[in-house]
């Protein structure tokens, strides 16, 4: 058995319990000094007169006002309906079954052109994606969540078609195109 003698457990524990009653006390020792130029400030402010307040003004009540003639609802969806019928609708059709490519997951303005590739012939983009990974497309090839076939690959810029929405329950075709980033 040893005769040194045992330190108590939890000694470093009522040293910072001492530290925080020592600087408790000196933080409540600072809020102990004369506050008679705050007590003057506010018995100054007091001896003012109170100001006026005007009295709140008399609304006059609303009063609607009725266009003679105009009965229809404004936003009535079968006025535009007739206004434009099939005819008018775009002729453009989107596929249900084909294959969705990796690059048709993201929206085209998070993708950035970064440069061309040309091997045996074929002109290729480099597009980068927004976790920073390189994809090669080529004409033929879809990116974008519009459907967007790769018309056209330039040095500077990826043409394509999109099929969007028109409005009115169709589809109508769009130009789009990606330019080559700036930053590299």
């Amino acid at each position: 058995m040893s005769t040194r003698k045992r330190q108590p457990q939890y000694a470093s524990l009522r040293w910072w319990r001492m530290f925080g009653i020592a600087a408790l006390g000196l933080s409540l020792s600072a809020c102990g000094h004369s506050m008679s130029d705050l007590e003057q400030w506010v018995a100054k402010e007091k001896a003012q007169p109170g100001g006026h307040v005007p009295a709140i003004p008399q609304v006059s009540p609303y009063q609607s006002y009725t266009y003679p003639g105009h009965t229809r609802d404004p936003f009535d969806t079968n006025v535009l309906q007739q206004l434009y019928n099939k005819a008018h609708r775009g002729k453009a059709e989107i596929d249900p079954n084909r294959p969705r490519q990796y690059l048709e997951q993201f929206p085209l303005d998070s993708l950035k052109m970064v440069g061309t590739l040309t091997d045996k012939g074929t002109t290729y983009g480099l597009i980068q994606v927004p976790d920073g990974a390189i994809q090669r497309v080529t004409v033929g090839q879809y990116m974008g969540q519009h459907s967007g076939k790769i018309t056209e690959i330039t040095p500077t810029s990826v043409k394509l078609r999109e099929i969007v929405p028109d409005g009115f329950g169709g589809y109508k075709d769009q130009s789009a195109s990606i330019a080559m980033s700036k930053e590299q």
